[in-house]
């Protein structure tokens, strides 16, 4: 089985802070050492640098995995750290990796640097992953890659895109696999993605493009408005899904007493007002699972399904059992899309449905 070495980051935020300042003191060693050989280094140099070099890839390709905010730019330097890379002629770093910085801060750039996006948020069951080692150091493990005929992870699976991590405490993850390129999700309108398309679970929607966040249920900006939206029973107290028509409540909706104003909104909730403004098309996924799964409304019974365009023609304000206010979308699906009654009897179908039960096997 082929094999590659990533760094087991776990998805805690300080976590990740820790680990991109401690890895852009390597970055920065390495260059000032290259400087004294008057070269890009090689690993011929030495194991110290053999160790720089490895460390300074795999992380630059995990930075490629992550969504930048204005508070990592800030708070680890990722600007400067970059451009210390591939825009300084004193120093030396190899040209694949001068590349790869390069290729990121114009990404970045070109996002403002993720000032107005919607972000996952933590999630307090994901933080204890891998809590690694007492000092900053993540460390780096290896781990297969699934075999391109593989029936569920291979090229033609249900998982193909995704690999399985095992953490320094032998906890199993599932990670976007580095050999496979993940289709952008930053898009307005269907993105390529067949109407049916059915995700085994939310890494795998952002995978493929259809979905841009890995946990949280709306992607977007608040400028431009929500790309996609992910429409679960979280909110089934709140929300009413008719089909054709969707209320999908915002942030801060179960909570919120206050019977004069809705509670704070996110980014998310304040990317679907800017969806309102601009009128761009929002591509709605439902997801399913145990509570679906005896037919409820147009949730598939597992994964995730694509049903098409909507777009969000007004905002209300309802109260909620505390008899607070909160925000509720009203979305409208777009015409001349394949009918949800269709939709929703063909996707997933049994084979995917077998698949699925077959994932926690790993490969």
């Amino acid at each position: 089985m082929a094999t590659v070495e990533v760094f087991a980051v776990p998805d805690n935020k300080e976590q990740r802070h820790k680990h991109i300042m401690s890895q852009r003191q390597q970055l920065l060693l390495l260059g000032l050492k290259s400087r004294r050989l008057g070269r890009a280094a090689t690993p011929e140099d030495g194991t110290h640098f053999e160790s720089l070099l490895k460390k300074g890839r795999l992380h630059l390709q995990w930075l490629d995995t992550i969504e930048m905010t204005p508070e990592i730019k800030e708070r680890t330097s990722m600007e400067q750290t970059l451009k210390f890379v591939y825009d300084d002629d004193k120093m030396f770093y190899p040209d694949d990796m001068k590349e790869s910085a390069r290729s990121l801060y114009e990404k970045w750039e070109s996002e403002n640097w993720g000032a107005n996006a919607v972000i996952d948020e933590d999630i307090a069951s994901e933080t204890n992953e891998t809590s690694g080692p007492a000092s900053d150091e993540i460390q780096i493990v290896r781990s297969g890659l699934p075999p391109r005929d593989h029936p569920v992870f291979g090229v033609q699976g249900i998982m193909h895109g995704i690999m399985i991590v095992k953490g320094p405490a032998g906890k199993k993850t599932y990670r976007l696999n580095p050999r496979v390129p993940k289709k952008p999700a930053k898009v307005f309108g269907h993105n390529g993605i067949p109407l049916g398309a059915w995700f085994a679970n939310q890494l795998v929607a952002l995978q493929r493009g259809a979905h841009g966040a890995r946990i949280g249920g709306i992607a977007g900006t608040t400028d431009a408005g929500a790309y996609s939206i992910v429409v679960a029973d979280n909110y089934d107290d709140l929300d009413n899904d008719q089909g054709e028509t969707l209320y999908y409540s915002g942030s801060n909706s179960h909570g919120n007493d206050d019977p004069t104003r809705p509670g704070p909104s996110s980014n998310g909730t304040k990317a679907l007002k800017a969806s309102l403004q601009t009128r761009n098309p929002v591509r709605v996924l439902r997801s399913g699972g145990s509570a679906s799964s005896s037919g409820r409304g147009w949730l598939p019974a597992c994964g995730l399904r694509y049903d098409g365009l909507y777009r969000v023609v007004a905002l209300k304000e309802p109260k909620n059992a505390n008899g607070g206010l909160y925000e509720q979308f009203v979305l409208r699906r777009e015409p001349d899309q394949t009918p949800l009654e269709e939709l929703h009897r063909k996707s997933p179908t049994l084979q995917q449905k077998r698949d699925l039960e077959q994932v926690q096997r790993g490969y």
